[in-house]
């Protein structure tokens, strides 16, 4: 409503303000909800990791990858957190968690099928 407001000709100063401080926080939500958005797809000895909004495409062979892990984090008395790393040989590193990704048992799966010699003890 502020951002309206600004744009009117009867503007408070206080409403540039609101609108000053509420657009970074806004960019910073687009960037990391949207604009981040991947699509991770696992098969025939590869990763492949799509970010759809910004049209990169990015894979990667199972020899690429160095090192993976899964950190499991004690949350509650009986609720945990999941968070999957991978680490590949360009120096990229890809961390999903098990809330965020509806697939993430199945990437652990393969990954503990295809190399389980490259997983890392958690930290």
């Amino acid at each position: 409503m502020n951002v309206i407001i600004a744009f009117s000709k009867t503007a408070a100063w206080y409403n540039y303000a609101v609108a000053l401080a509420l657009l970074p926080i806004g960019l910073f939500v687009a960037y990391k909800i949207f604009i981040r958005y991947k699509v991770i797809r696992a098969g025939n000895n590869s990763v492949e990791i799509r970010y759809p909004v910004i049209g990169k495409t990015e894979k990667y062979e199972l020899q690429a990858i160095v090192a993976w892990r899964e950190n499991i984090i004690k949350t509650g008395k009986k609720s945990v957190y999941k968070q999957l790393e991978v680490l590949f040989d360009n120096k990229t590193r890809l961390s999903i968690g098990q809330k965020e990704h509806t697939e993430y048992a199945r990437l652990v799966q393969y990954l503990q099928q295809k190399i389980p010699k490259k997983k890392t003890p958690a930290a």
